[in-house]
């Protein structure tokens, strides 16, 4: 229908430290729909799910390099404690909703994590005077 579930944003942080918490968005809007389930996925794998529901409104599965933060995750975030090298890949978050639509959207972002942080250092040896010439 026209009030149906969209999708309005996903937010996965580009660059992460080894030992940093990362927190991933999935902000969406049901319009007028019910919630069946929210899925997060990393390379393709679910490890993560909230389905209001079920018995069990959250449950993630082991994956290597996903830890969920249980506490801080929910159907808008899901937050992974102390990633590390192979926390890095695609993740994909789906939202669904219930009958009679059973509409679904999905959107995913990269997150890529580095072993320590980068420090760029810039320094200024000479000053040079600007060279300005006006051509008509």
């Amino acid at each position: 229908g026209v009030f149906s579930l969209k999708l309005v944003r996903v937010s996965v942080p580009q660059y992460k430290v080894r030992g940093d918490m990362a927190i991933l968005e999935c902000v969406y809007d049901l319009g007028g729909d019910t919630l069946y389930s929210v899925k997060w996925y990393k390379d393709n794998e679910e490890f993560y799910r909230y389905v209001p529901r079920s018995d069990t409104i959250k449950q993630s599965y082991k994956l290597e390099g996903v830890r969920v933060e249980h506490h801080l995750s929910n159907d808008k975030q899901v937050a992974l404690k102390s990633v590390n090298l192979k926390s890095s890949g695609i993740y994909r978050c789906e939202v669904s909703a219930e009958r009679p639509n059973f509409s679904s959207a999905e959107g995913e972002g990269r997150m890529e994590v580095a072993s320590t942080k980068l420090y760029l250092c810039c320094l200024i040896t000479k000053i040079y005077t600007p060279h300005i010439e006006l051509l008509f």
